[in-house]
């Protein structure tokens, strides 16, 4: 009688909790997030949009509209009224692409991105704090290892909206 457990069920184990501490972070994550939301009277949807046109005008790809709605998973009429109340809001602007004039590009506002600064770095620096005595190495194995799972996200979304 074996006094370890095998190897297979070791490994699957620490297969569930890395998912279940995904899950709890997820969940946490969406809390948090939430709480920013309702202080600044957005949706969930109008911040999920934030944060794809934010991150599209930081890289220097901005988003198009088209690529927007297949990120949030919404039709046409839907997209165009969320950019719409967004750059009613201030938060974003539509833009010509200088690279192709018939393309649209969404950009973030400056005050808009110094808002979502100010409450979201607080939170990356208790992070960095968090991890401070983890290798580089060991972070670079678990962000290779988060990306896994997020890509298995991803293509459950996009199989589930087929």
């Amino acid at each position: 009688m074996p006094t370890q457990p095998s190897s297979d069920s070791q490994r699957s184990e620490a297969v569930e909790d890395l998912i279940d501490a995904l899950r709890l972070f997820t969940v946490e994550s969406d809390v948090f997030v939430d709480v920013f939301a309702r202080a600044h009277g957005l949706g969930r949807n109008d911040l999920n949009a934030i944060m794809w046109i934010s991150q599209g005008t930081r890289s220097g790809h901005p988003i198009t509209p088209g690529e927007l709605a297949a990120r949030l998973g919404l039709g046409a009429p839907a997209t165009t009224g969320l950019v719409d109340r967004l750059e009613h809001a201030g938060h974003v602007r539509r833009e010509r692409d200088l690279n192709d004039r018939r393309k649209v590009i969404i950009v973030m506002q400056p005050s808009a991105l110094e808002l979502a600064t100010e409450f979201f770095v607080p939170l990356g620096r208790l992070m960095h704090d968090t991890v401070a005595d983890v290798s580089a190495e060991e972070l670079q194995q678990v962000t290779g290892v988060v990306r896994r799972m997020i890509a298995a996200v991803t293509t459950a979304r996009t199989n589930t909206s087929r």
